[in-house]
């Protein structure tokens, strides 16, 4: 899950600069709208994979929980 993460992270980024560039493409050329199309798409992309990310951050977190309290049961039993 940590790799998936870190992948994530790397299409983040990518998908950010690659955001940036079509809206410097957009203003260059007047807004046209298929720079604009491609914009929009690229935001949704961003929004999508900042929330799985953030589910899998939680969902590592919630995994190191368990495994640091059921270690914690296992000593005290």
């Amino acid at each position: 899950m940590k790799i998936a993460n870190k992948l994530l992270s790397v299409l983040i980024s990518i998908t950010t600069f690659a955001s940036g560039i079509t809206l410097f493409l957009e203003i260059a050329y007047f807004f046209d709208l298929k720079t604009l199309g491609m914009f929009f798409a690229e935001i949704c992309i961003i929004f999508s994979l900042i929330y799985t990310k953030r589910n899998l951050d939680f969902m590592i977190y919630q995994d190191e929980l368990r495994k640091k309290y059921k270690t914690r049961r296992s000593r005290d039993e």
